[in-house]
């Protein structure tokens, strides 16, 4: 099935975002620039290195799992979740901090 790669990807993370949201948007929300900067740049960063890893054929995507919606050669599903798990680790990053290092 073609959304298999995007369901399983959103089942397993988007309930950890809400959930780190729901007890923590107020640190979040004043956090936003260190939370959102770290994600832009690590993204763009790891979707730049799978383009590459996938034009020089060292991975391949079956198309029969994914969409078939390409950013690039990279497909959507991996852009999502390069972009998701750079949110989960730097929302958690921020949450952990210790108060006074925090906005």
């Amino acid at each position: 099935m073609k959304t298999n790669y995007l369901f399983h990807l959103l089942g397993w993370m988007l309930p950890i975002v809400l959930f780190q949201w729901a007890i923590g948007w107020r640190i979040l929300a004043r956090n936003a620039r260190a939370v959102l900067l770290p994600v832009a740049a690590v993204g763009m960063y790891f979707i730049a290195a799978d383009a590459m890893a996938i034009t020089e054929g060292i991975w391949l995507f079956d198309a029969n799992q994914i969409l078939g919606i390409h950013i690039g050669v990279v497909p959507l599903e991996e852009v999502i979740f390069f972009f998701l798990t750079s949110l989960l680790v730097s929302q958690s990053l921020v949450l952990f901090l210790p108060k006074e290092l925090r906005a």
